[in-house]
């Protein structure tokens, strides 16, 4: 058994790409839904390009694990069943339909919390076969039964899911009530009782890997005492550059991708790309340079 520990979630991605087979079933641990359905990656340099993927790492397992529907004109005909599973804390799948409900225009927005979790979750099943699974408040342990059967499944964990990796991850969830986050304990006991032949870990600070004091040590620990072989695939040197390139592709969604998204958001929802897309990629030019970038 693996457990394969990577530095920024959508490494696992082409970790999971060169496996041979690949896995029938991914269930992916994470405190973000990495939702987001493409994009134009080459408006980015190459050295962040691994990074503005973060936002989009679920999409893209279900592409690897055969789930993702192909789109031809307006339809969507899936080549398999849903065989990606998102176990997300309910609190944070709330938070995200919220945020995609501010950037819609207003008379296409749901004004019931609840309602829009649901079309949230009904959206990314239909469009891109991914099921959400709110964790808590539902037990981790009700996943073991639907691993098993016949074929091969694969547990993604991102860390930021652990209330215990907070201060250990590149994505903290501060100021959370008791029970929002998942415990390092109950992912364990997850691995413990399901018993995924691969574990693909990410999103954990280099600093923590590196000190043996450290919850994620303990973590990795509990997994080699049940018998996985610990390997590490694209971790980088340190921190400040990871830090670095998060940062900075998060601060061009902000202050470009989303202000120009909303612009032309009447377009945009009419499948009119061309006007967003060349905007887009001349204010891009101009926004990695002055971060010291070529493009």
């Amino acid at each position: 058994m693996r457990a394969i520990v990577h530095s920024i979630h959508s490494q696992v991605t082409e970790t999971i790409f060169g496996l041979n087979p690949r896995p029938d079933r991914i269930v992916s641990l994470d405190s973000h839904l990495d939702v987001s359905l493409g994009g134009d990656l080459s408006v980015y340099p190459r050295e962040l390009r691994l990074f503005a993927e973060r936002t989009s790492v679920h999409a893209a397992l279900c592409g690897a694990s055969g789930g993702m529907p192909t789109v031809r004109g307006n339809s969507l005909r899936r080549r398999r069943p849903s065989e990606v599973i998102v176990a997300i804390p309910e609190r944070m799948l709330a938070r995200h339909a919220s945020d995609i409900e501010q950037k819609l225009p207003p008379n296409l927005r749901v004004r019931d919390a609840q309602e829009s979790v649901s079309s949230v979750v009904d959206f990314l099943e239909t469009t891109i076969g991914l099921e959400v699974y709110p964790s808590p408040p539902n037990s981790l342990m009700g996943l073991v039964s639907r691993m098993g059967g016949e074929g091969t499944w694969l547990l993604d964990v991102d860390v930021d899911y652990m209330r215990e990796m907070q201060d250990e991850c590149y994505t903290q969830i501060r100021n959370t009530a008791p029970g929002v986050l998942q415990s390092m304990t109950n992912v364990l006991r997850l691995i413990e009782d399901s018993r995924p032949s691969i574990v693909t870990i990410s999103e954990v600070r280099v600093s923590a890997i590196r000190d043996a004091s450290s919850n994620f040590s303990r973590f990795i620990g509990a997994l080699r005492d049940a018998g996985y072989e610990i390997e590490e695939h694209g971790v980088y040197g340190n921190d400040k550059e990871v830090l670095r390139g998060i940062s900075v592709c998060k601060e061009f969604y902000r202050t470009v991708s989303r202000r120009l998204a909303i612009d032309h958001m009447d377009a945009l929802m009419r499948g009119e790309l061309a006007d967003f897309e060349r905007e887009e990629r001349a204010t891009a030019r101009e926004f990695f340079r002055s971060k010291g970038y070529s493009v």
